[in-house]
């Protein structure tokens, strides 16, 4: 019955998968391959085996810089995120008046954000909305850490070690605008712990900090696993990420075949990545 419950979960996503995605990622595939040559009334293809790949590897000037960027930042901003999820996520654990409203807040840019509702905006209105956006994200340069980084230059501190100190104060926006799926996700974890092990702990005479090691982190360690996933592969598809920016780029330049091997290689390498991430993970994770 559970597995039955499983599949039905997941059956849109496989309806989606056959009917509408399988077919662009077999093109994807075949022009990868191939030369795409356009001619009146279509395109014709051309075989090049791995040339596309040897391209965006080896001859394209951007694509290995924008592919070391993406894993830098991705080990830079997850763990961020991850930590500060898990803060909020403990503060809304409690109830108190207006828990509601606060997340609803931070699930908010989450919606504003997703593709439907910018689809059921007006041009106009779309339009204000992207002016509202930039100038909050100019206005929010006053949380920046430019004090903080003059007076730790002037303590003699180095400047790659100041920048991993302030990096998380600059980007606050963007931390609180990626959390609100991490947060939920926390919420669900942290309350499905029983109460009676914190009544058993209570008894022994455990303290807070004894409950949160012993019993709330590792209760909830499989719901960090969950967000960790989430968080990486929600780094590398996001539409700022410079990987997505080229390759964007170069299908409005009509560059497909370019364009799908250095999507196959920025796949290959999500999957490596995942894939380590889900190995390690599993195996320190609290199963009960």
């Amino acid at each position: 019955r559970e597995q039955l419950h499983g599949y039905a979960f997941i059956a849109p996503w496989l309806v989606g998968l056959v009917f509408v995605f399988a077919v662009p990622l077999i093109m994807s595939v075949v022009f990868a391959l191939n030369k795409v040559n356009f001619v009146s009334g279509g395109y014709a293809l051309e075989f090049k085996g791995l040339e596309n790949f040897r391209y965006a590897l080896l001859r394209d000037a951007d694509y290995p810089r924008h592919l070391f960027s993406s894993v830098t930042s991705l080990v830079y901003d997850v763990p961020v995120i991850l930590v500060f999820s898990f803060f909020v996520a403990l503060l809304l654990r409690k109830k108190f008046p207006g828990s509601g409203a606060v997340k609803a807040i931070f699930f908010l840019p989450i919606i504003l954000s997703s593709g439907l509702f910018l689809q059921l905006q007006t041009g106009t209105a779309t339009t204000s909305l992207d002016a509202a956006i930039g100038s909050v994200s100019e206005n929010i340069t006053v949380l920046k850490s430019v004090n903080m980084e003059r007076y730790l230059l002037e303590m003699g501190i180095p400047e790659d070690f100041i920048a991993m100190i302030t990096g998380p104060i600059d980007k606050i926006y963007n931390v609180i605008s990626n959390s609100g799926i991490q947060i939920f996700i926390f919420l669900a974890g942290l309350n499905s712990i029983s109460p009676s092990l914190y009544e058993a702990a209570y008894v022994e005479g455990a303290g807070g900090w004894e409950k949160f090691w012993l019993i709330t982190f590792p209760m909830a360690s499989s719901s960090l696993l969950l967000c960790v996933i989430y968080s990486i592969i929600d780094s590398f598809t996001a539409y700022n990420n410079p990987i997505v920016v080229q390759t964007q780029e170069l299908m409005t330049s009509m560059m497909y075949d370019v364009s799908a091997a250095m999507s196959w290689v920025y796949f290959a390498l999500i999957a490596v990545i995942l894939g380590l991430v889900a190995l390690i993970g599993s195996r320190l994770v609290f199963t009960y």
